[in-house]
């Protein structure tokens, strides 16, 4: 497994528990400090175009996609308006994720510091930090049940009040993540 210390993924137990909402907060708080590359990760499931949109790629027959639009309603367009520097969409299986990751990594910046909306992307890439967000109401879909155990904080979203926990994320100034004791 890869391990990224500049790396934070945001996970999720269910769909709608506030996984793109934490994000586009996380890169409107720490955009300010420095670049933030956002990166949304899709496992390939049937009819997962329906979720996630269509998207234009950065090259024919890849899984690896550039959000240049700021205008639409796709979570990878909201966290070019939250403030990323750029913002990406990888879709694949295990294996073209793990591949388009590294070729991500090799194209950015060395050291560049990135927030991911990934339930997949926490199989084959350790990051510095693992968040998970889940429902007030604690339903978890069957796929996300391991994620609970590797998460670095779990985070519980009521849909109103934010996201508790939240002030405990912190980005040192060698774009390392970590979690502050309060």
């Amino acid at each position: 497994m890869i391990y990224d210390n500049h790396l934070l993924i945001v996970s999720g137990t269910g769909r709608n528990v506030g996984k793109t909402e934490l994000v586009c907060r996380l890169i409107a708080r720490f955009s300010a400090r420095t670049d933030i590359f956002g990166l949304k990760v899709s496992a390939i499931f049937p009819d997962e175009h329906l979720f996630h949109g269509n998207h234009t790629s950065i090259g024919t027959g890849r899984t690896l996609f550039r959000e240049t639009s700021r205008d639409t309603q796709k979570d990878t367009s909201r966290m070019l308006r939250s403030g990323a520097t750029e913002v990406y969409y990888m879709q694949g299986d295990r294996t073209s994720i793990q591949a388009d990751f590294l070729t991500l990594r090799k194209t950015l910046p060395e050291k560049s510091v990135i927030i991911s909306e990934s339930n997949s992307l926490s199989e084959v890439v350790r990051p510095a930090l693992h968040l998970v967000v889940t429902s007030h109401s604690g339903e978890v879909k069957a796929r996300a049940l391991p994620l609970l155990d590797s998460a670095d904080l779990v985070i519980t979203s009521d849909g109103v009040s934010g996201f508790p926990g939240i002030e405990t994320i912190d980005l040192d100034p060698s774009g390392d993540w970590h979690i502050i004791a309060t």
